[in-house]
């Protein structure tokens, strides 16, 4: 329960049903999947839509389920200019060779798998981020032998588990250990964590399950932002012990001196009221590592709190669905927001939304471009409220990779 349609969604559909299985939506929400299990015949060519996740999942299963195969993988969009950073090594550490298809400094789709997919023990960088790892962590529990997957300078770490949580309510197992310094043991902080450890019994088989998809943090974190720094907006449907990634918007929006309350509802645990209002914001320092979903807006909150708010994380956004690091300096530039790189480490220079109002420094408007980006769009839909003319985005189609409804949910707020 609680599927709502996206580019991103409906390109996993679409895959689901060229591997056999029957699907179908219910009441609008509920999705229904009749799975075939181990029998899944893996077609020569499989289309991804736009989805880099969906290309990193499906890579190790078509390995896994291929009979030693090839098998194409092929995408539309942008995809085929993102790099899949450091997935030829990891993929090679299971014995199976990834080749693009059209010359290129790294493996890209439109590529080929070559498996089989070999259980055993490998270690592997987990700096690229989770999707490769939360996809072999499904398909290796589907090979006859036992798996030994330890990760080292691992990022995103709460998507690994999100994987495995969702994966035991498939029946299947996995065990973890993670490993850190004396500061990483006392605070148990994930961004503290300097490996992981997941040992995986081969020979399981997945068991139908039912279950609701949990509220979006990735997209409430937009509201939450416009909330604390424009006015005052209430959201329901969100977990509050979620372990997505993005729950972190909370942490930083507090550490920044935001007004958020919450009143659980009494008929469904953990869920509730979140309400963000407008309040004198100061600046903050964060590291996004393990959530490099948030920059855009992240960075859009800092712009609008007073002093230097450093956030980590930088270099992650290198292959997004646009070079997200250099779309945001450009962005925050382009809107007279002082801002610069350094390492890993974007800075960020901010002034309060009634100072800015005072000393008649409003954010620039006029044309800006989302480099066909939904988190971009997003961002720049949430700036355009304290700009001194419109911000005209050239391209806002783009948010239906996750949220067709952001722009007419994000009207509301101004009824």
């Amino acid at each position: 329960g609680g599927y709502s349609p996206c580019g991103d969604n409906e390109a996993a559909i679409e895959v689901a049903k060229a591997l056999g299985a029957k699907v179908r939506i219910e009441d609008g929400s509920t999705l229904i999947i009749e799975g075939i299990g181990l029998s899944a015949n893996i077609p020569e060519k499989i289309n991804v839509g736009e989805s880099g996740l969906l290309t990193r999942l499906l890579i190790p299963l078509a390995a896994a389920l291929g009979n030693g195969n090839q098998i194409e993988i092929d995408g539309c969009g942008t995809l085929p200019t993102r790099p899949l950073k450091g997935a030829t090594e990891i993929m090679a550490g299971f014995g199976t060779v990834l080749r693009p298809l059209t010359p290129a400094p790294e493996v890209h789709v439109p590529l080929t798998v070559q498996g089989p997919l070999l259980s055993g023990k490998a270690s592997v960088s987990g700096k690229g981020g989770s999707q490769l790892i939360s996809g072999l962590l499904m398909a290796l529990p589907l090979l006859p032998g036992d798996s030994t997957l330890h990760i080292h300078d691992p990022k995103s770490i709460p998507y690994m588990f999100i994987t495995a949580d969702v994966l035991r309510r498939f029946g299947i197992k996995i065990g973890s250990e993670m490993e850190g310094g004396e500061d990483f043991l006392e605070t148990q902080d994930w961004s503290l964590c300097t490996g992981i450890t997941f040992k995986i019994k081969g020979g399981q088989k997945y068991s139908p399950a039912a279950f609701d998809i949990e509220g979006d943090w990735s997209a409430a974190a937009n509201f939450l932002v416009a909330g604390a720094l424009f006015g005052d907006v209430k959201l329901t449907g969100l977990d509050t012990t979620s372990l997505q990634a993005d729950i972190s918007i909370m942490d930083i929006l507090m550490e920044a001196g935001a007004s958020l309350s919450q009143i659980e509802d009494e008929m469904e645990d953990h869920r509730g009221l979140i309400t963000a209002q407008k309040a004198p914001l100061r600046a903050f320092d964060t590291d996004l590592n393990n959530c490099p979903d948030l920059f855009p807006i992240v960075s859009i909150l800092a712009a609008f709190c007073h002093g230097r708010s450093n956030i980590q994380g930088f270099k992650r956004l290198a292959s997004k669905e646009s070079d997200r690091g250099t779309a945001i300096l450009n962005m925050l530039t382009q809107m007279g927001v002082e801002a610069s790189d350094s390492g890993d480490t974007l800075s960020i220079t901010g002034e309060s939304v009634e100072s800015r109002l005072l000393n008649g420094h409003l954010l620039k408007g006029g044309e800006y471009t989302s480099s066909h980006d939904h988190r971009m769009a997003m961002a720049l839909t949430v700036a355009s409220w304290c700009a001194d003319s419109p911000i005209h985005i050239d391209d806002t189609t783009c948010v239906a990779k996750s949220f067709p409804a952001f722009l007419d949910t994000y009207r509301c707020l101004e009824c």
